[in-house]
């Protein structure tokens, strides 16, 4: 009968357990956030990769030149990365739309072991839908 009872150490475990869920409801809006930051990323990323450098591409055939299509790309980022980072969602949810960076801030104690793993979770799953719908929609230049 004794091993029904609830012992004090999962009652512990049971109040640190709904507190970590807490937090992780607390913050589900900026995971999300991320999940679309990260996905608009990837999706300029595969949009402006493909353009420029797609050989069919009548941008990449216009610029022969890999070196000039090659900063094209670095602005096009650059702009794509300062437009997202200085966006209300981006200024909402740190815009650290990259795990490194996460782990960097988790790692200076910025953010808790728990949120770092729950935005990169969210960070690989909007990278995923990002590609994914590039993918669908370029079909074989993406590939």
């Amino acid at each position: 009968m004794s091993a029904f009872l609830v012992s004090p150490r999962s009652d512990s475990f049971l109040i640190r357990l709904k507190a970590l869920s807490g937090t992780m409801a607390d913050h589900l809006p900026e995971y999300c956030i991320e999940a679309l930051l990260l996905c608009c990323l990837m999706i300029s990323a595969s949009l402006f990769g493909t353009l420029l450098e797609y050989p069919k591409s009548f941008v990449y055939q216009a610029i022969p030149n890999a070196f000039h299509r090659r900063i094209l790309m670095g602005l096009a980022m650059g702009v794509t990365a300062v437009l997202l980072i200085y966006s209300p969602w981006g200024k909402r949810s740190g815009a650290h739309f990259n795990p490194a960076a996460t782990l960097t801030f988790w790692r200076l104690g910025k953010v808790k072991r728990i949120d770092a793993i729950c935005y990169i979770a969210f960070q690989f799953i909007g990278g995923a839908i990002g590609t994914t719908l590039v993918g669908g929609l370029l079909g074989e230049a993406f590939l």
